[in-house]
């Protein structure tokens, strides 16, 4: 009996050992797979950094490009009419030598007039009358040409340009916060304002712009996001219009939450590419003309900030993409803002 017990209790010794064995194995197993997991999540997290980088320095490269063509546009008549300019002054300054001239000529007979006879006078009586027409004729000529009206028209023409210039570069200031993170209290309207300037080369003589922004409190967020939310939503819409078409832009408060719609004519969402629209790396375009990461990244930033973005379409008639945002958030965490 004794031995029966002993057998039993050197097989539950054996098996408790065993099984202790196989804990341990598995709890080895087990934390080298999370040592695994850990850096392959440190890894994905490496590569979507890496990629909403990316995403910005592309938004960065469109900017440029637009800021490009709008500077071109003023300064390409600045340069015109600063010419032009230049030839009327040197028209104007013929007229001045005319006129200098037909001063002269009425000065000599002042000489003629002490040592003149009949015929020398008379003589004079005709250089006089003919130095006054002249005269009359120059200075008629300066007081009606309209060189220095032109001038001065298109001086503020070239003024008009330099302040377009000027406040375009104020908007590329603002706007130039791609890569510079901080929080900040940003009035959104001022951001739209300054995503359409930037965008205006893929909107004008196509794409009618139209705004209903109501005054908005200031909300904390990153300003550098924003405008990349901005501009992608501008620039899809643009590119959701084939041919003429009109963008309607509404902001507005409800609540505790900032609303804004952008609303296009363009050609809608199809219901079975509609549910896929903020995945990462899905797009419609053909293969090289976009990375699917627009959306995304829109949804991201507007989550990260604690708000959310909604869209109704139509298909053939238009989308509109609604973003809400707290009024009063405390902005993107660490991780979102990544």
């Amino acid at each position: 009996m004794l031995l029966i017990v002993a057998l039993v209790l050197l097989a539950a010794c054996a098996w408790l050992g065993f099984e202790m064995l196989r804990l341990r194995r598995a709890n080895l197993a087990l934390r080298a797979g999370n040592a695994e997991s850990e850096a392959e999540l440190k890894r994905l997290q490496s590569t979507q950094s890496q990629v909403i980088h990316t995403t910005k320095l592309a938004s960065l490269g469109q900017m440029v490009a637009g800021v490009a063509h709008e500077i071109n546009t003023p300064l390409g008549f600045v340069k015109s009419n600063v010419e032009v300019v230049g030839d009327l002054l040197d028209d104007y300054r013929k007229l001045v030598k005319q006129y200098d001239a037909a001063v002269q000529v009425c000065l000599q007979p002042v000489d003629l007039i002490f040592n003149a006879d009949k015929a020398s006078l008379d003589k004079l009586v005709k250089h006089v009358e003919d130095a006054r027409r002249k005269l009359f004729e120059a200075r008629a000529a300066v007081e009606k040409s309209p060189l220095l009206n032109d001038a001065k028209e298109l001086l503020g023409d070239a003024s008009e340009g330099l302040t377009q210039l000027s406040g375009l570069v104020q908007n590329l200031k603002g706007f130039s916060r791609v890569d510079r993170d901080g929080m900040d209290s940003m009035d959104l309207n001022e951001g739209i304002e300054c995503a359409l300037t930037i965008a205006q080369h893929q909107l004008r003589d196509r794409v009618k712009v139209v705004k209903h922004l109501q005054p908005l409190p200031k909300v904390r967020c990153m300003p550098s996001q924003m405008n990349q939310v901005f501009l992608n939503l501008i620039t899809n819409a643009a590119q959701a219009i084939d041919g003429d078409g009109t963008l309607t832009i509404d902001s507005r408060v409800e609540g505790s939450q900032v609303l804004m719609d952008f609303t296009d004519t363009g050609s809608g969402i199809p219901d079975d590419v509609l549910p896929k629209i903020f995945d990462p790396f899905f797009t419609t375009k053909p293969v090289g003309e976009g990375t699917g990461l627009g959306l995304s990244i829109v949804h991201k930033i507007i989550k990260g900030h604690g708000g959310s973005i909604k869209v109704r379409t139509t298909p053939r008639k238009g989308s509109t993409f609604t973003v809400s945002l707290p009024v009063n958030g405390s902005g993107p965490s660490a991780a979102d803002a990544a």
